[in-house]
């Protein structure tokens, strides 16, 4: 009885003295652990959720485990403050994840979570003639998944890479039996070969065999074509790649435009792009002539025409304010992480291979449980065309680097970087030279080959930015510092994962961010930086937003969300917002049904 007293005694004084001294923080293993336990719980509330707003959120206005949460009401969004724009991201992606079994009345029987009910389409990959196609979600039936490469693409929709300094550039590719022409001077040149030189330098020859002198790319394309260069296979089977001043731009072993992503169980990492209903509807009847398609809906008028179309053509879609909603998730199967059970689940067909050291070729499907690892939520909201875009990840998928918050008694906090920890997409948490690629897909094929020496194998995953800023610089003009700012999402995430109850299964997610335009402007494909100040159209919010499943390999001080997604100068088109919209055919059997007024 005494051992047990002095027990007591001793975790009574240790808890006072991180209250009253402060103590480090922990560094836990996250085997199994929920959300909370990797966010610092000493954080500042600068950014809450009431409790009464919280149980509205769920159908019968009472908080329960996996209980349906009701999405977000996009029409009324008012911005007072950044916090506005999280609260909006954590009730989209409660909802979107909600079992349906938790309530959700109008959303179909047989789906397991919103996500897979009729609610949302499936976006396809491109045909041979680059067309996409809405694909129905039928309650009981496996969805499918996307060949698993990550590639990062640009304004102009054309994948990008990242050079030896970070910068990023759009590639244009080497069009397979259309000789590459140069610019020689004021002549322009056709290229007979590209070859490397002893020292690995590329030597451009003409048609005659002479090497071309001063070569430089010729870049056809309109807006900044500053961070375009043009692809060139040499004999080795090399790309160099060109710009438009005759500079090589050189690149990392490892940043290839077509990578894939392999979990540390052996998992390929699979990736779904989906669409809700309104968009739908928004998009067939912009290209129906029906309504206007030069911007995203946000008001509760055009949000009230799209789905009278969708009524006249036999849907009744049961959230028309939730307004225009894209969304990419990523996966593993689920039989590769140590705790399913903490996971949104679906079933799906993914692909197969016949396997060796150097090429995996796809050889048919098989249907597995698919586990979500991250997704981005992306919507349009009032006042804001341009779209919030956010995105969530399980606490599980890779390790943090440093970054800086502030506490409740009002220090300035630095995180250090996690080192421990059992992680999904990293087996060394400490590497001192992450994110880079170890497989890619050959052009023009769905086959998986290794990238130099690493053979097929995990990288190291690691987000650069935790939480969207970067170290000791504001993404916004609104918080003074990244502190401020990261504060703030911390903030939200400790207020909402702690309301929920029980064994939730959201628990077990993370908001890293969101980022928008200030005033619905169209973006300029900037970040804002405290250091640059703020010019019309720079992306706010957690400007350097990333998902470690989705931009990898592509994370740098530089790029925002609208980086690539503003249509290579300041846009509110949705074409040149979303990377699916313009290839993107009208749902089937779509009925142009014109709509009073």
């Amino acid at each position: 009885m005494k051992k047990k007293s002095m027990i007591l005694v001793l975790l009574i004084a240790a808890g006072l003295t991180c209250m009253y001294v402060g103590c480090d923080p922990v560094k836990p293993d996250n085997k199994n652990a929920a959300s909370t336990d990797r966010l610092p719980q000493d954080a500042k509330p600068t950014c809450t959720i009431a409790k009464d707003t919280f149980q509205n959120w769920f159908v019968g206005g009472q908080i329960s485990e996996n209980g349906f949460v009701q999405p977000a009401n996009s029409v009324d969004f008012i911005h007072n403050n950044n916090c506005d724009f999280y609260k909006w991201s954590w009730q989209m992606f409660a909802w979107m994840t909600s079992p349906i079994s938790g309530g959700g009345g109008g959303y179909g029987k047989g789906a397991n979570n919103v996500l897979e009910s009729p609610v949302f389409y499936t976006v396809s990959a491109p045909d041979s003639n680059l067309q996409r196609f809405f694909i129905p979600h039928t309650p009981g039936e496996p969805l499918r998944v996307t060949v698993a490469p990550i590639t990062q693409n640009g304004p102009h929709k054309l994948p990008m890479i990242r050079d030896k300094k970070g910068n990023l550039f759009e590639v244009v590719p080497e069009v397979k039996g259309i000789r590459p022409m140069l610019l020689a001077g004021n002549n322009k040149v056709i290229i007979n070969s590209v070859e490397l030189d002893g020292a690995g330098k590329p030597v451009f020859k003409d048609q005659s065999g002479k090497p071309i002198l001063n070569p430089k790319a010729i870049i056809n394309f309109k807006g900044n074509t500053k961070k375009m260069v043009q692809e060139f296979i040499t004999t080795q089977g090399k790309s160099v790649f060109l710009n438009g001043n005759g500079d090589v731009v050189e690149t990392e072993v490892g940043q290839a435009t077509h990578n894939a992503l392999i979990s540390k169980n052996g998992s390929l990492v699979y990736y779904i792009t989906m669409v809700n209903d309104v968009y739908a509807y928004f998009l067939s009847a912009a290209k129906d002539g029906l309504i206007s398609g030069s911007q995203f809906p946000t008001t509760a008028q055009e949000a009230a025409s799209i789905c009278a179309i969708a009524k006249a053509n036999g849907t009744n879609i049961p959230d028309c304010n939730a307004l225009a909603i894209e969304v990419k998730t990523s996966w593993v199967e689920a039989s590769t992480v140590p705790d399913p059970q903490n996971y949104v689940t679906i079933d799906a067909f993914v692909p197969t291979y016949n396997k060796t050291d150097s090429i995996w070729i796809p050889n048919g499907e098989k249907k597995v449980k698919l586990a979500l690892l991250g997704i981005h939520v992306v919507g349009s909201t009032g006042g804001h065309p341009e779209m919030v875009w956010a995105t969530f990840e399980h606490d599980q998928n890779a390790p943090n680097a440093a970054y800086q918050y502030i506490n409740n008694k009002g220090d300035t906090i630095v995180h250090p970087a996690e080192t421990g920890g059992n992680w999904t997409l990293s087996s060394k948490p400490a590497d001192p030279n992450p994110n880079v690629a170890h497989i890619k897909v050959p052009k023009n094929t769905n086959n998986l080959v290794p990238i130099g020496n690493f053979g097929m194998t995990a990288s190291n995953t690691s987000m650069v930015f935790p939480w969207g800023s970067e170290m000791n610089v504001s993404p916004n003009p609104e918080d003074g510092s990244s502190a401020a700012s990261n504060t703030e999402v911390i903030a939200i995430n400790n207020s909402v994962l702690g309301q929920f109850i029980g064994k939730d299964i959201r628990k077990n997610y993370m908001l890293v961010g969101a980022t928008w335009t200030s005033g619905g402007v169209a973006p300029n494909g900037l970040s804002y930086s405290s250091d640059q100040g703020q010019t019309t159209g720079d992306a706010i919010g957690t400007s350097l937003l990333a998902n470690t499943t989705m931009e990898t390999y592509f994370q740098t001080n530089s790029t925002t969300c609208f980086t690539c997604h503003s249509g290579g100068t300041p846009s509110l088109l949705p074409a040149d917002l979303s990377h699916v919209y313009d290839s993107l055919q009208v749902l089937k059997n779509f009925k142009a049904v014109p709509v009073k007024k």
